[in-house]
Parts: structure tokens; C-alpha cells; sequence
């Protein structure tokens, strides 16, 4: 952490906001100076000391990460209530595999320290991607129902939604594509002499083009966050290896590059956020 954060952190300590508030109400009921004027020293020595001690270092470490595993357990029981049985033990797998980190002889080396807090950030992006599988699988799953099957409403299965394998959702794409390019041929058939009508045929043909397009990037992404996820499992597994056998910096930066890759699939998650009122048409 920053030094200027450390200070303001410091500063904001429990212990020292109420002794400076005491000095202060010492100074106004003695009407006397002096009680404030040794606070604000004995306030200048603690600010210049105490931030930049091993022990305050560790003390805000320990508060950060228990900010991080509350934050993480939060996100966990949401979206654990979604996902399926297998999804759950391969999570639990990686956090088993951060947890034993914490009880390794480096643990408090400030390079592990980083590949640690890494490891929580990528922990986190694991959940929310498998959150964001199931709504997008969900999402194919009814429109599947809708275009192919000739199914309105959602599909609702008691052991949650089920999550494609690539091949599949590439065939569910194809053939709800062609069914898209089937309607929109269909409708370029028709020449209305009524303008009225006419408009909206044209404004079903623009719509169902919108619709091929999305369902097509919708599928694409599915199976981006599929492999992401296996990514992510793969990377656990060599930092827990290579933190025994690797130098300091090659482990830093091998993480690092999982990172970045995970920024880029969060990054594309963003960029659908456009059409997020038509994913919650099929919210789970």
C-alpha cells in the first residue's frame, strides 16, 4: 500500500481519532493550550513512525484481506445458489489451493503477498463468470425453445440451467441462426402496397438481424468463458507449483499474464452491457 494511504489510513485508526478528540476537550475545558499542543506532537510522532512500521504494515494487510474474504464469501452464497454442483467443487478446488498458500514459509514476503492478493482478484473473477455462463447458457437455451422447439417462456430445470458444451452451442447458434435467416428471406418475399404494413415488416426484418447478430456474439462469449474458466483453474495449479520450484519474479510474472487475460474477457463482458434489457428477458 501507498505510503499516503498508510497515513490516511493512520490517521483514521479508532485509538488515534479518539485521542486527538480528548486532547482537544481537555484544551477546552482546562482553557488551556497546552493538553492540544501535546497531542498535536505526540500526533506528528505517530504519523511519522507508526504508517511505515512492520507491525502497521501487517495490521492493514490482515484488515485488507479480511475485507477481501468477506467480500469474496458474499459474492460466493450468491452465486453459488445459481451454479451447478460441478462448478461449486471446482471453485472450492481453487480456493483450497489459495488457502494452502497462506501457510506457506513465505507467506509474509511481500512478493507473495502480491501473487496472493492476485490469486484473490482472479478467485472473484472466477464467480462471476460462472454467474455470467449460466445466464448466457440460459439466455441460448430459451431462444433455442423459442425459435426451434416452438417453446414460449422459460425452461426451468430443477438441478439449474444447463451449461452446453462448446460443440453444442455452436450447433444451437447455427441452427437458431438459420432459422433467423429463414424468417428475415421470408419476409424480403413480401412486398406490401399498404406503407403502414410495409413498415412493419421492415422493422421485423431489422429486429430479427439484430437478433442473429446477438445470439451469434452471445455463443462466441459462451464459450470464451468456458475456457477462461479452465484457464484460471490451469493457472492455480502452476502458481501452487511454481512457488516451489521458480524464481520470485517469473511466478509475479507469469500471473500477471493470467490477469491481463482476465481483465480482456471482463473487458468483452462490458462491452455487451447494451443488451443486458434483452439478457434480463431471460433472466434465470
Amino acid at each position: 500500500m501507498a505510503r499516503k494511504n498508510r497515513l490516511a489510513e493512520a490517521f483514521k485508526e479508532n485509538y488515534n481519532v479518539v485521542g486527538l478528540a480528548g486532547a482537544a476537550a481537555l484544551s477546552a475545558a482546562l482553557l488551556n493550550p497546552i493538553p492540544l499542543l501535546i497531542g498535536a506532537v505526540a500526533e506528528a510522532a505517530y504519523l511519522l513512525f507508526v504508517p511505515d512500521s512492520r507491525w502497521y504494515q501487517q495490521r492493514l494487510s490482515q484488515r485488507f484481506d479480511a475485507e477481501v474474504n468477506a467480500r469474496r464469501k458474499k459474492l460466493r452464497d450468491q452465486v453459488f445458489s445459481v451454479i451447478s454442483e460441478n462448478v461449486q467443487e471446482r471453485f472450492t478446488r481453487l480456493e483450497d489451493i489459495r488457502a494452502q498458500l497462506d501457510g506457506h514459509p513465505l507467506s509474509q514476503e511481500t512478493w507473495m503477498r502480491e501473487v496472493c492478493r492476485k490469486l484473490d482478484y482472479l478467485l472473484e473473477k472466477f464467480l462471476l463468470f460462472a454467474r455470467r455462463e449460466v445466464e448466457f447458457a440460459q439466455y441460448l437455451e430459451n431462444v433455442y425453445a423459442e425459435v426451434v422447439v416452438g417453446l414460449k417462456g422459460k425452461r426451468r430445470d430443477k438441478d439449474g440451467p444447463p451449461i452446453p458444451n462448446e460443440d453444442r452451442a455452436r450447433r444451437m447458434v447455427t441452427t437458431i441462426q438459420e432459422r433467423f435467416d429463414d424468417e428475415i428471406a421470408q419476409l424480403e418475399k413480401k412486398n406490401e402496397d399498404d406503407s403502414n404494413t410495409q413498415a412493419v415488416l421492415d422493422k421485423r426484418k431489422e429486429v430479427l438481424t439484430q437478433r442473429h447478430e446477438y445470439v451469434g456474439r452471445i455463443g462466441r462469449i459462451l464459450t470464451n468463458l468456458g475456457h477462461q474458466m479452465q484457464l484460471l483453474e490451469d493457472s492455480f495449479g502452476l502458481i501452487n507449483d511454481q512457488i516451489r520450484a521458480r524464481p520470485p519474479e517469473q511466478v509475479l510474472a507469469d500471473i500477471e499474464g493470467v490477469v491481463t487475460q482476465t481483465d480482456a474477457m471482463t473487458n468483452l463482458l462490458d462491452e455487451i452491457a447494451a443488451y443486458d434489457d434483452m439478457s434480463r428477458r431471460f433472466d434465470l
